[in-house]
């Protein structure tokens, strides 16, 4: 039996399990439903828009209807295989603004604000 059990080898997933695990105190378990990440269409950053379509990779899910944009349903990508959504968003990447950061720190998130996640932003970027 594990001490830890993470729902999804994403990104988020993956870094949690090791992260968990390093110091060889805690066992972790790692679940997944998709498939392998293997295949042209995931491989090829340039075909990025392939599997986000494919119900092989992705979940399909559409937001709720968003009252602002005339009751529309958003379409929200969502990877179904190994490395979750990053495995199908073609090596897209953005920083969510510094005041968001600020704002969870302020409202109790210690150790989130901008200044405090920005050495990691930076050595992801150049790693």
């Amino acid at each position: 039996m594990a001490d830890f059990v993470i729902v999804g080898s994403g990104s988020a997933g993956s870094a949690m399990a090791y992260r968990l695990s390093e110091d060889g105190r805690n066992t972790v378990a790692v679940l997944e439903f998709g498939g392998s990440d293997r295949g042209p269409f995931i491989q090829m950053p340039g075909a990025f828009g392939y599997p986000m379509r494919m119900a092989r990779y992705n979940w399909g899910y559409y937001s709720e209807p968003e009252p602002q944009l005339n009751n529309r349903r958003i379409f929200a990508p969502r990877g179904k295989v190994v490395g979750g959504s990053s495995s199908i968003n073609g090596l897209v990447y953005v920083r969510a603004h510094a005041e968001d950061f600020d704002r969870w720190n302020e409202l109790g998130a210690r150790g989130w604000s901008y200044a405090d996640v920005l050495p990691y932003f930076k050595r992801m970027e150049n790693s």
